[in-house]
Parts: structure tokens; sequence; C-alpha cells
């Protein structure tokens, strides 16, 4: 019932700031009308279920999934994606202008609802430091991975792309549990990290989803684009010398190498995000626990499987992971 509670709430919350969009308010309200999955806030709704500031912590999560939304707006345009969550993108409906507009204002609504969180006004700082400096981390991650360009350490790049760009987002709803867990301003640099792994974790996971069916990677987006994924990452570090585009279609044995060296990132990526959460609240290092077991754990197949189960994410489909 609580549960229930809350998610509606948060429903509302999200709506409240996010249509108060003046001309772009259409827009809004095309975007808003097909909600994601809430992953993160509720991640922040289990780490910190005793909070006694339930409105406090609902604008919170609203904050968080607002910054989310304005991150899927935004790479959108870049991505030229056609179509979110069943719907038309908003670059697509609206035009790339309406689109980049958007995400600013959702960017906004999010500090706004921080902004009027009521009786938390100790914290309330912490909150907006923590909120803005993910939006950075965030912002920063993606246009890294746009500019493709890895200096020559292709590992070092991905590792930076994925614990900025998808990390900042997983870990900001651990920042906020851990600020309200303790009422006070107080470091929270434990869950920055343990999110920030997660967030490389998953985006590990995410990238091997094409390696289940092998025949297919020539039609896989990110290989036509040349996108530097975990696999292309690791097999350049395993075979630096070697196309890694050409050679992951054609080379069954080093593509397989390739696959094994994301499970070994895999493992001391989530390895790191338990040791993180130790330093966390007892409740927060159990829900870190949950997250990954119902989230991140899945048995990898090996580039030469064709395994039809194969589902990093329970309930998801095999589509592109949604940008954070």
């Amino acid at each position: 019932m609580q549960d229930c509670l809350l998610a509606n709430a948060l429903e509302q919350t999200i709506r409240h700031y996010g249509h108060q969009a003046g001309a772009l308010a259409p827009a809004a309200q095309h975007h808003l009308s097909s909600p994601g999955k809430r992953t993160r806030s509720q991640l922040l709704f289990a780490a910190a279920p005793q909070s006694e500031q339930t409105t406090a912590l609902v604008h919170a999560a609203a904050a968080v999934e607002l910054i989310h939304e304005a991150s899927i707006v935004h790479d959108d345009i870049q991505d030229q994606t056609e179509r979110r969550r069943g719907l038309k993108t908003v670059w697509r409906k609206f035009g790339a202008n309406a689109a980049l507009l958007l995400g600013d204002h959702l960017v906004a609504a999010a500090f706004r609802a921080i902004a009027e969180a009521p009786g938390v006004d100790q914290i309330k700082a912490s909150l907006i430091v923590a909120l803005s400096e993910s939006v950075s981390r965030a912002a920063s991650g993606q246009h890294l991975q746009l500019t493709n360009q890895t200096s020559g350490n292709a590992v070092a790049f991905y590792i930076d792309v994925a614990v900025n760009k998808t990390g900042a987002l997983i870990a900001l709803p651990l920042q906020f549990a851990a600020l309200f867990n303790r009422k006070v301003p107080a470091d929270t640099s434990a869950a920055r990290r343990c999110g920030e792994q997660l967030g490389l974790a998953y985006q590990i996971l995410d990238d091997l989803k094409p390696y289940a069916t092998p025949a297919l990677l020539r039609e896989d987006e990110d290989m036509q684009n040349r996108v530097i994924t975990a696999p292309v990452a690791a097999f350049n570090s395993l075979f630096p010398s070697v196309d890694p585009f050409q050679a992951l279609l054609s080379q069954t044995d080093r593509r397989d190498r390739a696959v094994r060296e994301c499970r070994r990132w895999l493992d001391i990526a989530l390895a790191k995000a338990r040791y993180e959460a130790a330093f966390l609240s007892k409740t927060s290092e159990v829900v870190v626990e949950k997250f990954i077991s119902q989230k991140l754990s899945c048995i990898v197949p090996a580039a030469t499987e064709r395994v039809s189960s194969f589902q990093p994410w329970q309930g998801a489909t095999a589509s592109r992971a949604e940008a954070v």
C-alpha cells in the first residue's frame, strides 16, 4: 500500500513540475505520458525507508527522474532515435529545437522540485550540490562518448564514459538516501562511487546484449556507427593492432576472448560496488545487493552461443538501454 502511495505521489510530482513548461507544455506532456521503469526513484525509496519527510523524499525522487527524462530527450536528438517507450520521440514529433529546450526545462524542473521540498532545509544545499554534480558528470560522459576519441586508451575511455554518463544518475539516489538517512549534511562520496560502479556494470551488460546472437552483430547500430562499447574496448586492449569492429564480426575466438574480458570487468565493477556499499547504512547496503541480484546478475553468453533468454534486466527486452 505504501509503495503504491509513493508511486502515485511520485508521478503527480513529476507531472506537476514537468508540465509547467509554458509553450513547451505539449512536448512535455507527450514525453511524460509514457513513464519509464522509475528504477532510480525506486532505489531512493528503498534506500531511505525510514525517512520522516515523505513529501520531501518524493520531491527528491521526482528530481532524479526529471533529470533522467531530460537526458533521454537530449540523447534522442543526438542519437536520432525515432521512438521511445512506444511513442515518437520529442525531436521526431516536435522538432530538435523543441526537444533541446524541453530537456533544459526538465533540468530546471528537477532543481525546482528540490528547492520546494518541505522540511529538509538542513540538507537542501547538499541535495542541490549532489544534483548539480551528477548533471555535470552525466553531460561530460555523454560528450566524451560523442567525441568517440580514446586518445590511445580505449579501456580508460570506456570506463570514463560509463561511470559518468550511466553511473552518475544511478549514484544520485544513493547519495540522496545517505543525506535523508543522516538528516544532516554528510559526505556522500561512498554512495557516489558505489553508484558509479553499478552504472559501469549495467553498461557492460547492456553492451553485451547484441553478442547473444553474433550473426546479427553486423546489423547492430553501435557496430555500424563504430561506437566504443565494452567488447570493442576489451578487444582493443587484447589485440591493439587489429581493427576491433571488423574482427568482432568475423573472428570467433578473439570475440569470445573479448566477451570473457568484459565478464571480468563486470565482476570487478560489482565487487567495487559491494565494497563501497559497506560504508553506507545497513539498509542501503542491503538495497545495493538486491539491486545487483535483480538487475545486474545474469549469465553472459559466450559470443558463439545463441541464447534466446538472454535478458540481463528482468522483464526487459534486448533493446538498447535508456541513456542516463
